[in-house]
This record gives structure tokens, C-alpha cells and sequence, in this order.
């Protein structure tokens, strides 16, 4: 039949309309009647309806009872129901903002007899066009680095299966139509352009594989804004959406390390100065600055993407938690960080991380994806384990290549490690027992190896922290880089 009679069944049960008899003699042969509630919708221009309507109809049969219905877009083509009410949705010829849809049903009764002269409604529509929007809370924040994620929505007022296509542009690039059941994108700019415009590959949902097309017009070292529309089945085209101007920060050419830093300026300046006095080349993720208002807001697969781009990384992260504005969540930058890890060296990554570990912390995330199995606590209330300043951390696999690290203060809370089963102890702590302190262990630092050198570094206390002999901090990083990553 001409244009598929699409309906959307409200779940009414279906009520057939048993006639009573007439007093007197019964007409065997009696031939049902139609009705339409509407016998008229006398509407024009803009008070027309749009093309979600709902319409009811019944039957009488003066010698029976009605057992069904044949409804028509054509009078010629019948599709059989017995429901009495439903929601239409129909089709507006594309390119066409309205239409007067012609509506037929008849009805039939339990000896099978079709009322010959079907109920007719002249149904007027017009189109209601569509819209399309970011969701800016969910955007990059005032600038984006190597991958930017949007998440977005589109809708039509006459259902949303009249959607046709969702279409983007970054600037004045080209309009692409992606996707319309992916709401979150992300775009990433093709790490050989450090200036100027660039091409973008184009991921969906929390997949690192990039789709098969990509996205033009995308402004490198530069700032950018995003454009979103949306078209229906009858061509027309929502108002175009725009996002936050964001800047975009690209890879830097040729370096494979990636710093991560969690903290204040102040520290992170400690630990810029360790990687600086190596000559270690890197880009900087920092995650504290402004009190982490640069967190992002999807680590997958913005962060993941961000990762896939180097071979190694520094990670120096506090114990304090993160909220993600998206999630809800509030955890510790290990936690965010631990899915990340786990694809970054099962793709071959080699890291450094320091951080530092609570007598409340929660490894359900972090276990087996750290080289750390459990935290190690007193049974003793009231208990503390201390590391003074007379003592250190002391180097548990070469002593000659790895240097003992003093602390600058005395450290109070010490929250050694176990070491999972697949790592190897690195160091340990010369710890003081104050009050009877009675953990079973002391170690701090663990890391696991491939091809015999070492490929993961795991320290659970914050490195600047033991800087009280100079230039071992600097030696430490210095060796992993230099001679075991």
C-alpha cells in the first residue's frame, strides 16, 4: 500500500462492540456500520497536526457483533487490527512541511461480512521540525589535548523514528553526518599537524577504533567550535547547536612520554624539575591543576585515546579524590586511571607512578592492574607506622643503580604494600613502630618486568616527599628512563 500506516498501539485492550438485538425480527444478513470519532479535523497552516496522531474508531452490526477492523491509507490496501484506538505516525512527503493524509476503516463482523462503505477522515499534518544540542557539561572543558568528546542529542517532536540524520561540522569544515545512535563522539586530530588545520578521526562511544570516515576544519593550536543539526524524514533541518569555544593542544611532534600530574603547582614543579634534570622530553596532562578542573570528563575513551599516543608515561598522583562532573564519582586519580593502565601496557606501555595510600583504600579497581595486591595495616588501635628522618627507603634489587631516598620530614601514616604475585618487591621502608604498629610488611614500591627489563614502576608514597638526598630522586627516574624503558 502507499506509504506504510505506521502505528504505535497505546496497549489498550481490544473492546469489540457487541450490538444488542434488536426486538422483532433479526436480519441474518444485517451488514456492519463504521465510525470515526472525528467525522471532520478542520485545521490549516500552522494548527494542523503533526504527524503523531492518535485516533479511535468502532462498529455496529445489528445482528451480531463486530469481531475486527480493516484500516487504509488508500481504500484499496487493508491491514487488519482489532483495537479501536491507536497513535498513527505518517509519513509527510520528503521536502514537504505538510499533508492531508486520507484515513479509511471499516469494520467487519463475526459472520465475516465487511461493512462496504468504510469510514473516511481527511487527517491534515504538518511537519514539526526537529532539534539537535550538546550537552556542554559534558564537553572539553576550556581547551582540549589530542582528543576532544562531546555528548549530545537529537529529537523530533513527531517521534523520534522520523529522524532521518544528525549531522556535525567543526568550524567551517564540512558538515559529516555521523552516527544518530552514538550520542558520545570524540574527534582526534592527526598528531602530525602541530599548527594550522587538521583532519580528524572520529570514535564512538568507548571505542579506541576510529570510525570509517573522518571530520575536516578542526583548528590545530587554535580555538574551535563544534556545530550540530539534525534532519527529519520530510528534509527538514533543526537549528544548528553550537558547542564551547574550546582550544586544541596537539601531540607534540616525536615525544613518546606522557607526564600525568595530580597535584599543585607547587609539587608539580618538584616533579617537572626531576624530569627536567634527566633531559626527558614529554607532554603534560595535569589533572590539578585549579583543584582538578581540568579532570576530563570521560577517561574512556578520551583518556584512553590520549594514552594510545605514547610509549611511556610519569604518573605522580596524590591520594586525595577527584569528583567527575558526568559520573558523579569521587575517587582517587589511581582509580580514573586504572582502566587506562591496563590497555596502555597490554598495548606495550611502560610506567612510572607514585602516589600515595590510605589505610581506607579500596584497590577494587586498582588490584591486578597495579603491581600491588593489598595494603598493609596494624591490628593494634591507635597504632602508626613512621618513617623519620634518620631513615629511608632503601632499594631492594641493586643498590648501586638505585639510590636510597631520604625523607625531608618525618612521615607519619605509612601505608606499605603487598606486592602482587607476578611483581617484584622494589623497595622498603625503614619504618619506625610507634605504639605498637604491627603490619606485616614494609615495602613501598613494586614493579613487573618484560623481557627482563623493567616495564612498571609502583611506588605508594609520594616521591617528593624523600628528597632530602640530593639528586636521588633525579637518579631514580633517571635510571628507569634512561636504561630499563
Amino acid at each position: 500500500m502507499p506509504g506504510k500506516l505506521k502505528s504505535i498501539l497505546w496497549g489498550l485492550s481490544a473492546v469489540l462492540l457487541i450490538a444488542g438485538c434488536r426486538k422483532g425480527e433479526i436480519d441474518r444478513n444485517g451488514l456492519p456500520d463504521t465510525f470515526i470519532s472525528y467525522e471532520a479535523i478542520n485545521l490549516s497552516g500552522q494548527n494542523r497536526l503533526n504527524s503523531s496522531v492518535r485516533l479511535t474508531w468502532y462498529g455496529t452490526d445489528g445482528d451480531g457483533y463486530i469481531s475486527g477492523y480493516e484500516l487504509s491509507l488508500d481504500n484499496q490496501n487493508w491491514e487488519y487490527t482489532t483495537t479501536q484506538d491507536s497513535v498513527f505516525l505518517f509519513d509527510i512527503p520528503p521536502g514537504q512541511d505538510s499533508a492531508d493524509i486520507s484515513f479509511f476503516v471499516r469494520a467487519i463482523d463475526n459472520d465475516d461480512n465487511i461493512d462496504p462503505s468504510p469510514a473516511f477522515l481527511k487527517v491534515p499534518l504538518i511537519n514539526t521540525p526537529p532539534d539537535a544540542a550538546f550537552l556542554d557539561d559534558r564537553g572539553p572543558s576550556d581547551t582540549a589535548f589530542i582528543a576532544a568528546t562531546f555528548f549530545w542529542q537529537a529529537s523530533d517532536p513527531d517521534g523520534d523514528n522520523t529522524l532521518k540524520a544528525v549531522e556535525m561540522k567543526i568550524n567551517e569544515g564540512d558538515w559529516v553526518e555521523i552516527d544518530r545512535g552514538q550520542n558520545l563522539i570524540t574527534f582526534l586530530a592527526d598528531t602530525n599537524v602541530q599548527n594550522g588545520e587538521a583532519s580528524a578521526e572520529i570514535y564512538y562511544g568507548q571505542s579506541t577504533a576510529a570510525a570509517p570516515y573522518s571530520i575536516n576544519g578542526l583548528k590545530v593550536n587554535d580555538s574551535n567550535r563544534v556545530y550540530i543539526r539534525s534532519i527529519d524524514i520530510a528534509d527538514a533541518i533543526s537549528d544548528v547547536d553550537t558547542s564551547e569555544v574550546f582550544y586544541f593542544r596537539p601531540k607534540t611532534s616525536g615525544v613518546n612520554m606522557l607526564w600525568v600530574s595530580g597535584h599543585n603547582s607547587s609539587i608539580k614543579n618538584q616533579y617537572k624539575g626531576y624530569l627536567q634534570s634527566n633531559n626527558l622530553n614529554y607532554d603534560l596532562l595535569n589533572f590539578g591543576y585549579a583543584q582538578g578542573a581540568n579532570l576530563p570528563k570521560y577517561f574512556d575513551p578520551t583518556v584512553q585515546l590520549i594514552f594510545k599516543q605514547y610509549q611511556q608515561a610519569f604518573l605522580n598522583l596524590p591520594s586525595t579524590n577527584f569528583r567527575n562532573s558526568v559520573t558523579g564519582d569521587e575517587k582517587p586519580l589511581i582509580d580514573y586511571l586504572a582502566p587506562v593502565i591496563q590497555r596502555f601496557t597490554d598495548n606495550g606501555g611502560k610506567y612510572f607512578l607514585t602516589t600515595q595510600l590510605t589505610s581506607t583504600q579500596d584497590l577494587s579497581e586498582s588490584r591486578s592492574v597495579y603491581p600491588i595486591d593489598d595494603i598493609v595495616v596494624s591490628t593494634v588501635p591507635g597504632s602508626q607506622a613512621r618513617i623519620t628522618t634518620d631513615s629511608a627507603l632503601v632499594n631492594l634489587v641493586d643498590t648501586t643503580l638505585y639510590p636510597e631516598l631520604a625523607p625531608t620530614n618525618v612521615e607519619f601514616g605509612v601505608v606499605p604494600m603487598v606486592a602482587s604475585a607476578d611483581a617484584q618487591d622494589f623497595y622498603y621502608a625503614q619504618i619506625t613502630r610507634f605504639r605498637g604498629w604491627n603490619g606485616s610488611s614494609q615495602v613501598v614500591a613494586a614493579v613487573r618486568r618484560r623481557n627482563s627489563k623493567i616495564s612498571q614502576v609502583f611506588f605508594c608514597m609520594e616521591l617528593h616527599r624523600f628528597e632530602r638526598n640530593a639528586g636521588a630522586i633525579e637518579q631514580l627516574i633517571g635510571e628507569i628512563f634512561d636504561n630499563e624503558f
